[in-house]
């Protein structure tokens, strides 16, 4: 299931509601059912990788939009990737039960005006990640995906998605 990452509930409002205006130049961006979505506010993107059970890496991204004066999310898109190897820039694409839960790449959707939680299909993982570049302070690349409300069976198609983000870790 999509990981829960918490923020503080600091906002900037105005990099919200004007996502232009956003002088770190980090995003996270995608078409859902083609049309475009972009997160800008600093606070609210995130980038980590690192290995907490041996001989498995993590890496999680998280893009989000709070609504208006409040702590809550309006929007947001998450990724992670698990897999067995140390991650490296290079493409990364479906996802399997393994020992450890799940392997591959998971790509996550909420969209808080619909009251629903998209995820990748496990049984039907049509996920793809690439990561272009791998730096101590930030994380660049590529995804998409489809992605399901599993009580409705209602699927979000993923494309043109891409994010720049700072590394937190």
């Amino acid at each position: 299931m999509v990981a829960i990452m918490s923020f503080g509930c600091d906002t900037n409002d105005d990099q919200d509601m004007n996502p232009d205006n956003n002088p770190s130049g980090y995003f996270v961006k995608a078409k859902v059912d083609g049309k475009l979505v972009e997160f800008r506010t600093e606070t609210l993107l995130d980038g980590a990788m690192g290995s907490s059970i041996p001989g498995v890496y993590d890496l999680t991204l998280l893009g989000a939009r709070q609504v208006s004066g409040q702590s809550a999310l309006a929007e947001s898109i998450s990724i992670i990737l698990r897999e067995t190897a140390p991650l490296t820039e290079t493409s990364y694409s479906g996802l399997e039960q393994f020992e450890y839960g799940l392997k591959g790449v998971l790509i996550g959707y909420s969209l808080e005006i619909e009251n629903k939680a998209y995820t990748t299909d496990a049984n039907a993982a049509n996920s793809f990640l690439e990561i272009t570049e791998i730096k101590e302070t930030s994380l660049k690349g590529k995804f998409n995906g489809v992605v399901i409300e599993f009580l409705s069976g209602e699927t979000k198609t993923i494309t043109e998605g891409e994010f720049f983000v700072k590394r937190s870790n």
